[in-house]
């Protein structure tokens, strides 16, 4: 692994703890505003960020074991705005599909850069969309 994708992959780690703990004792938009950084805006964008960040979160997440889905989603918005990428952060909810009854809601969170999804599987099939954060 390069240099830059191991502290990348360090830098993920690092943020995937703390927003779980963060996300533990306060409200996501509490988080989110401590997680999300600014945009870096003299760092100039390489193409392959997104993926990289990708691979980062994916190496954290399965260092940092029962990390969920926005957890991920916000650490990669920040690493994406910290290298310069835009980010859209967004969360949807699953139809209930007729005839069951569920005893938990089925919500899931995710990010695209650019195109790209850099966090989670892709959730347009069985996701309705509930609310977006960022720019796309």
């Amino acid at each position: 692994m390069p240099g830059v994708e191991q502290r990348l992959a360090v830098r993920a780690i690092w943020w995937v703890l703390i927003t779980r703990v963060l996300l533990r004792l306060f409200s996501f938009t509490r988080v989110r505003g401590l997680t999300v950084g600014r945009a870096n805006v003299r760092v100039a964008a390489q193409n392959d960020w997104p993926r990289a960040v990708r691979r980062a979160v994916i190496r954290a997440s399965r260092s940092v074991p029962g990390t969920a889905c926005l957890a991920q989603s916000l650490v990669a918005e920040r690493l994406l705005r910290a290298g310069g990428h835009p980010a859209l952060l967004s969360i949807g909810v699953a139809d209930p599909v007729a005839g069951t009854a569920r005893k938990s809601l089925d919500a899931h969170a995710w990010v695209e850069s650019a195109g790209v999804l850099v966090t989670g599987d892709d959730p347009h099939d069985q996701y309705q969309l509930l609310a977006t954060f960022g720019s796309g």
